[in-house]
């Protein structure tokens, strides 16, 4: 989980820091939601295009004001309520057209633009009044100069408007601002100004708070919301007619190498059409909104679910935290979707999202990567001592060994060879031939126990401890152990009639088998554990089986283990054993044992 927790450290501080990289997935999740309302046809605009058809019959731009005039005068004609031109005439006609241009502005409402620039040589342009309620001239985008148009048509104007727009850090325009501060002065956007135009309003009303500009509004109008700076979201989805009948015309160039064109989440598009949307956004009240609380709130979901994803990557199965993931990073994407499209909020669902992804690969990598790791711990631990099959469960299932130990009833089996010292004296002469003897005896002996489903713990010299009943469980695991014992005693038989024909000594096995109550688990750290069981159970098996050498049986059952199977044993003795005080019963294996245990 250490690695999880990192990576939406990671990502918070991002976040927080939200360098450019960041803000563009913003905005590219932004751009998806703006694709989600349906086109809708404006009933108040139209678009007039100057093109390269209307430069063949007119001639080459820029047209002589006269002709401007005229083309007022078509669109009046034509029945236009009012006209926007969104190219500047910053200097007078250099065919003397200036005043026949502003005659026709006053047979239909004119509106013009400029814009504002770098050159600090004008600073002053026309006046609009502008009311204002907090530090606004502190908070607007402030720019050195600005560019009016010739006096005579400024003063014939219906109204005058700013054209700049804000293209974000990937270069496309999403946001324009209302209004630009040039100097001392204050300057609307062109749709703003549009907008109190046509409502014969003499001003529009600007609101700022201590944490920048908060919105702007026509009297006439719905209140518009605007980030810090006064910049509004455009909403994209109008799609504005040629059709002039009763509508404001926006007037462009849209010739080739002329006008350069903007590019939006539309794709490329021509100045004009862009104030088109900017003014049917303020005119609709549609513009979107990102809440002052938006910021606050994307910590909170990358927190709080990048936390919830660590924990379960590391508590549940791979697939159900795979399922989980996607389902949270669903929930927060429709959460966005619904924002958006039922309230018009702006939230961002991609960093959450992208957060919620990182965290929960890397939580389940991690995953993947520690259970590999104590698979090969495992099969280094258990492969030689206990039966593939019960490797095999393990890996599949490696909580079945817990770091810590859990109290089980198991039953224990001591092995210890007889014997083996007079062979050792013969065999002293020859190491190898006597480490091969010892390792096929044991290498048997541990046959028995794996045949049986039983866990080899350890090998103590020529002593074998093993146990059932764990690592997996199995409630027949007495009978298990004392098969094993029987087994056990008959391959001796074998090999003692190989030991006889080369002239060595018998060897016999001592087997104390017992069952009780332990503790059983991994004991050790998370890096390196040890497999192992602790309990008076055990001790009372290596005991009896040290009380093998008193009688003539080889193999010694505790009571416990004898009450399983009452048919496969006979009673021998009470004895007494170190650290018990009192006589433990005893018992054995009946000869008769396989045909009763088959």
């Amino acid at each position: 989980m250490k690695h999880a927790l990192i990576v939406l450290g990671i990502f918070l501080f991002l976040r927080v820091l939200d360098p450019w990289p960041v803000e563009t997935v913003r905005l590219k999740a932004f751009d998806a939601l703006f694709s989600l309302g349906d086109s809708v046809t404006s009933e108040y605009l139209a678009i007039y295009d100057i093109d390269e058809d209307a430069l063949a019959e007119k001639g080459q731009w820029p047209w002589p004001r006269q002709d401007l005039a005229k083309l007022s005068d078509e669109l009046l004609d034509a029945g236009a309520a009012a006209v926007v031109y969104t190219v500047l005439f910053p200097e007078a006609d250099r065919f003397g057209g200036d005043a026949e241009f502003a005659e026709s502005m006053q047979r239909i409402p004119t509106f013009l633009s400029a814009a504002a620039t770098t050159d600090t040589t004008r600073q002053e342009g026309w006046h609009i009044g502008v009311a204002t309620m907090g530090p606004v001239l502190d908070q607007a985008l402030e720019y050195p100069g600005i560019l009016p148009n010739v006096q005579i048509l400024q003063d014939s104007a219906a109204g005058t408007g700013i054209v700049n727009t804000a293209p974000e850090v990937d270069g496309l325009v999403r946001r324009v601002p209302m209004l630009v501060r040039v100097g001392e002065a204050l300057y609307p956007a062109l749709g703003l100004d549009v907008l109190r135009g046509l409502a014969g309003d003499p001003s529009y009303q600007a609101k700022a708070g201590e944490a920048g500009i908060q919105a702007v509004r026509v009297p006439s109008f719905k209140t518009v919301q605007t980030d810090g700076v006064g910049r509004v979201w455009i909403n994209w989805n109008t799609e504005i007619p040629t059709e002039v009948g009763g509508r404001v015309v926006l007037v462009g160039v849209t010739a080739a190498g002329i006008t350069p064109m903007v590019p939006t989440p539309k794709g490329l598009m021509y100045p004009h059409r862009i104030q088109g949307a900017l003014f049917e956004t303020l005119l609709q009240g549609t513009a979107p909104i990102r809440p002052d609380w938006s910021l606050a709130a994307e910590i909170l979901v990358i927190l709080v679910l990048g936390i919830v994803v660590a924990l379960f990557s590391q508590r549940f199965p791979v697939p159900l935290v795979s399922i989980t993931v996607l389902g949270l990073s669903a929930a927060t994407a429709g959460a966005s979707v619904l924002a958006y499209t039922r309230f018009n909020f702006l939230i961002d669902a991609a960093l959450p999202v992208l957060t919620l992804l990182s965290v929960g690969a890397t939580g389940i990598a991690q995953r993947m990567v520690a259970e590999y790791r104590l698979k090969l711990q495992i099969r280094g631990q258990f492969g030689t001592y206990v039966s593939p099959d019960l490797v095999k469960q393990l890996e599949n299932d490696p909580s079945l060994l817990r770091l810590g130990g859990e109290t089980k009833t198991m039953t224990f089996l001591f092995c210890d060879i007889v014997g083996f010292t007079p062979i050792s004296e013969k065999l002293q002469e020859d190491p190898q031939k006597l480490v091969g003897l010892i390792n096929r005896l044991l290498t048997q002996l541990t046959d028995c126990v794996l045949k049986h489903g039983g866990t080899v713990d350890k090998f103590m010299g020529d002593c074998i401890m093993a146990f059932w009943g764990a690592p997996l469980e199995c409630e027949d695991h007495a009978q298990r152990a004392m098969l094993t014992a029987k087994d056990m005693l008959g391959l001796l038989d074998e090999l003692n009639a190989q030991l006889d024909e080369d002239g060595l000594p018998n060897l016999h096995v001592g087997v104390g088998i017992n069952t009780g109550p332990c503790v059983v688990g991994n004991m050790g750290s998370e890096a390196r554990f040890d497999y192992s069981v602790l309990g008076d159970a055990v001790n009372t098996a290596s005991r009896l089986e040290g009380q093998t050498r008193n009688y003539d049986d080889w193999i010694l059952i505790g009571e416990n283990t004898a009450n399983t199977e009452r048919a496969w044993v006979r009673y021998v003795d009470a004895i007494s054993v170190k650290g018990k005080s009192e006589p433990l019963h005893v018992y054995t294996l009946k000869d008769e044992i396989a045909d009763v245990a088959n």
